[in-house]
């Protein structure tokens, strides 16, 4: 269930290369703030891995395809942000978490 602090993170697809820039935006911002824990083998969060994602949404250089998992750190909920970026498909998604 989610907490007051990942509560504003809605499930949604995409649907414009801005929507899929201001999700990158705001994970990479509540990751910074230590809402979300980027999950997945051999990540370890810190301030090379947020450089590297705002410089490269600041040029327009992106993969042809990205997914982040996120962990919220209050309340554990799950997300996974997945897009194909040429063609702005994709959803951030909440993540059913079995206990």
């Amino acid at each position: 269930m989610a907490c007051e602090e990942c509560s504003a993170l809605i499930e949604h697809e995409f649907r414009s290369p801005d929507d899929l820039i201001h999700a990158l935006r705001v994970a990479a911002e509540e990751a910074s703030r230590g809402v979300l824990e980027p999950l997945g083998p051999g990540v370890s969060p810190g301030a090379a891995e947020d450089e590297a994602l705002y410089s490269a949404l600041d040029s327009g250089a992106m993969p042809r395809s990205i997914r982040y998992r996120f962990r919220c750190t209050t309340c554990g909920d799950h997300f996974t942000l997945e897009a194909d970026v040429r063609a702005v498909t994709g959803a951030w998604r909440r993540e059913q978490v079995i206990p």
